[in-house]
């Protein structure tokens, strides 16, 4: 008889980061007036802005604070991932010098899963508003297909190590 263990597990963060009201309300208006459905990376009839938007400063300084007294990362990038009925993310990873996890910042409620996957396994986590998930940049990713009738709306970026450049 031959016997196979996964002894050793993947370490996915779930927590809750809750945005100031005043800076949620400009990153979904900023949403509202540029959201236009395009094929852009692993986001497959939605929308991504890895640029510049409302309240994008404010936030990333909110989460470098976080990230930094609690896990000792800081954030290298960041961007908004919008998806509109029936678009979807395919399954990807995040590459980059210095990543050494990512993460995604749930800024709406209409979220369904993301499935993470590895060795053929396959794990889903449903988020909530506010959520965060932190995990390994290398951990396969994606989200399905879904009829919604509002946007699933998330801020997706990349850490590294302080002191990393």
């Amino acid at each position: 008889m031959i016997n196979t263990y996964n002894l050793f597990a993947v370490p996915v963060t779930h927590g809750k980061f809750i945005v100031p009201i005043n800076l949620h309300k400009k990153i979904l208006n900023h949403v509202d007036l540029n959201y236009s459905s395009s094929n852009y990376i692993s986001c497959i009839d939605g929308h991504q802005i890895h640029n510049n938007f409302e309240g994008k400063k404010e936030l990333d300084i909110l989460l470098n604070n976080y990230f930094n007294n609690i896990f000792n990362l800081k954030l290298i990038h960041g961007w908004l991932n919008i998806l509109g009925n029936k678009s979807y993310n395919n399954p990807h990873i995040h590459q980059g010098n210095n990543i050494v996890s990512s993460g995604i910042l749930y800024l709406s409620s209409q979220n369904n899963n993301i499935n993470f996957t590895k060795d053929s396994q396959v794990f889903q986590i449903k988020p909530k508003i506010f959520d965060f998930l932190l995990f390994p940049n290398t951990l396969v990713h994606y989200v399905l297909p879904e009829e919604r009738k509002e946007k699933r709306i998330a801020y997706a970026f990349n850490l590294s190590t302080i002191g990393e450049e």
